[in-house]
């Protein structure tokens, strides 16, 4: 081979390989704190995940929950609803948060208990279960000053009672569709004539926007 020539092959392989990092996305910058924690490390933008915010322990009325969620405003009453296997039947609790002394020794109040069929049950596991696993850290602001926090919580046999919150969201992204069926749920445990399957519909369909979301369908040109 020429020098010619093989100055030519090396230049080639140097544009590829230059063009293979420029196109591979996990080819980028490292995130670089600033040790002296001078800079403030927040970002603008929205997560599309729920916030981590521990595993959790069992209590005495999570033992065999599938799913929980809480609703905790910063100036107005704060409501819990919960769906647990009792019996061989799924029941949707709910009740009203009362703090008498502290945050810690709080007190149900207004319980409303409400048989759900498995399927409802099942679809809410899904949901729950599955953006609770995607939930992370992350760099976007998670609080405010006044707002409301939402917690979601559920029970995986053998890892634990995983949890993960976020605080007012407001934009078109998973955590508002999930804090939306949240309230969709609540409204359905608290109503006086609850009607399950127009709930259960909607639930089916966020479901399917969620996983559509974390994991899209691969394209036809994808497609083997």
């Amino acid at each position: 081979m020429s020098k010619k020539n093989g100055s030519s092959v090396r230049m080639n392989i140097r544009s590829g390989l230059v063009v293979l990092c420029l196109a591979l996305p996990g080819i980028a910058t490292a995130y670089e704190p600033d040790v002296t924690q001078q800079r403030d490390e927040t970002i603008a933008g929205t997560s599309d995940r729920l916030l981590p915010d521990g595993a959790g322990i069992a209590d005495r009325r999570c033992s065999r929950c599938l799913a929980e969620f809480g609703r905790y405003p910063s100036l107005e009453p704060a409501f819990e609803w919960q769906i647990r296997l009792e019996d061989g039947k799924y029941v949707l609790s709910s009740w009203r948060l009362m703090h008498p002394k502290s945050a810690v020794d709080f007190q149900h109040v207004e319980m409303q208990q409400l048989e759900v069929s498995k399927q409802f049950a099942e679809v809410v596991y899904d949901i729950w279960a599955n953006n609770i696993l995607e939930a992370r850290f992350t760099r976007h602001s998670p609080t405010g000053l006044d707002g409301t926090n939402y917690r979601f919580r559920t029970n995986l046999r053998g890892v634990g009672w995983p949890s993960a919150s976020t605080w007012s969201p407001s934009a078109d992204l998973p955590p508002k569709w999930l804090v939306d069926s949240g309230e969709e749920i609540l409204a359905l445990a608290r109503a006086k004539s609850p009607k399950e399957p127009a709930v259960l519909a909607k639930l089916r369909t966020v479901r399917k926007r969620l996983n559509d979301y974390y994991h899209p369908p691969r394209s036809l040109k994808e497609s083997p």
